[in-house]
């Protein structure tokens, strides 16, 4: 099961923009390298040092020497903890820690009897390279490197009698005892580096969806007081009890999700920290502004994902993957008063296509162009039926809160098993019958739809010209949408949107009220109709065709905001506009000294 889960492949609908940020903040070869080198000459110094320190000084006391020695050194060993241990560093990190464990309480004497032994023995494996420094109030010991990049390891004094009190005790500390509250938190990071290899790390998704939080709290103030140990709390809560093992993507949105449901506030449940005997609340250190900041963070975050623009919150400019460009052919219209004005449609080549759905293209055997036999009322999962009927579907999860869930529909064919999510049932279904037939290389009608955004000029053009034809085109059906980009094979699935993603009636009704729309045209059989309506906007026509009413109502709509309003930004108003600033997730949620939300004021406040 180990192996399986390991091997699973990241086809979450946010899969590719998290695995995309995540390799830009993974930290680089060279980094690793100069991270690794320093970590092993310190750890081969403190051993050699160690060793040093148990080594008697008096002929005459070897013997006591040596029974003392055997019982215990004076330096047990040193560990790696933080970031270090636990395989989080980020691009950019410069501190790493190590901790080491002493027989007694660490003294200030040993402090600096520690710093000059292991100077002398990184001076002579690398000489001029490292500079050793003491830090007796801290109870560390700091080497740094100065090269091109410069590396900080700060070693930390500890032992486990630190944690005995004095009241049982009748042994009197040294005067020039460390301090002790700095050495109980090196054995807490002790403690939370062996916890997070017992139950993070096989966690999957886990150590990526940690380093993109990571990225997170360094990009967003708002964000930067959960990172850090109850950052890696949080994660391995809302991971770990998980039904099933999830993507990235699906990872990322539950840690959103949990923080979103208000588990910071004062009324929430809080996390507690594992590593203590004490019921302590790891985020108690959190003010009560800085929770109900950060989890209204969150429920905005969601926010985006909900509408596809997690990349916002990931800090990614949107890029989209390429897609498939189908060759595409000329047809000229005659308009019967003498003139030719010609006009594109682009045609899915034949070679694009299986087999089995050659059968459903017919050509008209009039010269004039083209007739597709396609059915326009199919969606995804009727046209997939059509061509491999018997396909079951089934329910494989259903995550998020109840007013807000998420399915997740799967289906096999061909031996390969594809997933999609989606707000419903039917909507998981649909999206995961568009991804089988995107991986098949068959028509979809997000294909036709995201290959159809910047043709709006000639798509007005081709509604004059079709407009002209259409008393005599009985055998010809050509789709004016907003751009002709399909002549038939899915055009009209999903719904008619502009560039702001609004209903164009609706958004148009908003720029000129009271609007009248004519039935201009009125074509076709029974059982393949084409309207054609009419509008009257500032003085000019516009005209759109569509294969019932409200369908051509909209592209005329689409085609009078396109001519009339085509620098507009989706202001509710014509008279009111904002300067095209590229907003991104990191000003949204900038941190704020009052009580209102900072990313609703960034977004509020006119630049």
């Amino acid at each position: 099961m180990k192996a399986l889960s390991s091997s699973r492949k990241h086809t979450g609908p946010h899969d590719r923009h998290v695995m995309a940020r995540h390799a830009e903040v993974y930290p680089t070869p060279e980094e690793l390298e100069a991270v690794q080198n320093i970590v092993t000459h310190v750890e081969c110094a403190l051993k050699t040092v160690s060793d040093q320190m148990d080594t008697p000084a008096d002929d005459d006391k070897s013997t006591e020497a040596e029974t003392v020695g055997s019982k215990e050194r004076l330096l047990r060993g040193v560990m790696r903890v933080a970031l270090l241990a636990k395989g989080l560093l980020l691009k950019g990190d410069k501190s790493l820690e190590l901790v080491l464990l002493c027989s007694n309480k660490p003294t200030i004497t040993l402090l600096k009897q520690v710093a000059e032994k292991l100077a002398a023995q990184l001076e002579s494996i690398s000489a001029g390279t490292y500079t050793v420094s003491e830090c007796p109030e801290d109870a560390s010991i700091v080497v740094t490197i100065a090269k091109e990049s410069v590396l900080t390891l700060t070693i930390h004094l500890t032992s486990p009698a630190v944690r005995t009190q004095g009241k049982s005790q009748t042994v009197i500390d040294p005067p020039d005892v460390l301090d002790r509250q700095k050495c109980l938190t090196a054995l807490a990071s002790l403690r939370h580096a062996k916890w997070f290899q017992a139950k993070v790390n096989d966690l999957p998704s886990a150590v990526i969806v940690i380093r993109i939080m990571r990225d997170l709290c360094h990009r967003v103030p708002t964000w930067t007081p959960l990172s850090g140990w109850a950052l890696e709390l949080l994660v391995e809560k809302a991971l770990g009890t998980s039904e099933r093992p999830l993507g990235v993507g699906e990872a990322l949105r539950r840690v959103l999700e949990c923080v979103a449901s208000g588990i910071l506030l004062r009324d929430g449940p809080g996390i507690k920290d594992p590593c203590e005997k004490e019921p302590i609340d790891a985020t108690a250190y959190l003010t009560e502004q800085q929770c109900e900041d950060i989890t209204q963070s969150a429920q905005f975050a969601l926010r985006l994902c909900a509408f596809g623009q997690i990349y916002k919150v990931l800090g990614r400019e949107n890029k989209p993957p390429k897609l498939r460009k189908f060759s595409g052919a000329s047809i000229e219209g005659g308009t019967g008063r003498g003139d030719s004005r010609s006009f594109t449609v682009s045609v899915v080549h034949m070679s694009t296509l299986k087999k089995d759905d050659v059968e459903l293209v017919s050509f008209s055997s009039d010269t004039r162009g083209l007739q597709p036999s396609y059915d326009l009322s199919m969606n995804a999962v009727m046209r997939l039926n059509q061509y491999r009927p018997g396909l079951e579907y089934r329910l494989t999860s259903q995550t998020g809160p109840v007013h807000e869930p998420v399915f997740t529909m799967a289906v096999d064919l061909n031996g390969k098993s594809y997933e999609a999510t989606g707000p419903s049932k039917r909507a998981a279904k649909l999206n995961v019958a568009t991804k089988v037939l995107q991986d098949l290389g068959l028509p979809t009608s997000s294909e036709t739809k995201s290959e159809s955004s910047g043709n709006t000029e000639a798509s007005q053009e081709s509604v004059k010209a079709s407009s002209a034809t259409s008393t005599t085109s009985d055998d010809v059906c050509v789709c004016v949408c907003e751009s002709l980009t399909c002549w038939g094979l899915g055009c009209f699935q999903g719904p008619i949107l502009t560039k702001n993603g609004k209903n164009p009636v609706m958004e148009l009704n908003e720029k000129r009220r009271s609007l009248k729309y004519e039935l201009s045209a009125e074509t076709g059989g029974s059982h393949e109709k084409c309207f054609v309506m009419e509008v009257e906007v500032d003085g000019q026509k516009f005209k759109g065709r569509g294969s019932n009413k409200k369908e051509a109502k909209a592209y005329a709509a689409l085609a009078a905001l396109e001519k009339l309003f085509p620098d507009d930004n989706g202001a509710s108003n014509s008279n009111r506009s904002f300067s095209k600033k590229k907003v991104t997730y990191t000003d949204m949620v900038s941190s704020s000294s009052n009580r209102e939300p900072s990313f609703i004021r960034s977004v509020f406040t006119s630049p």
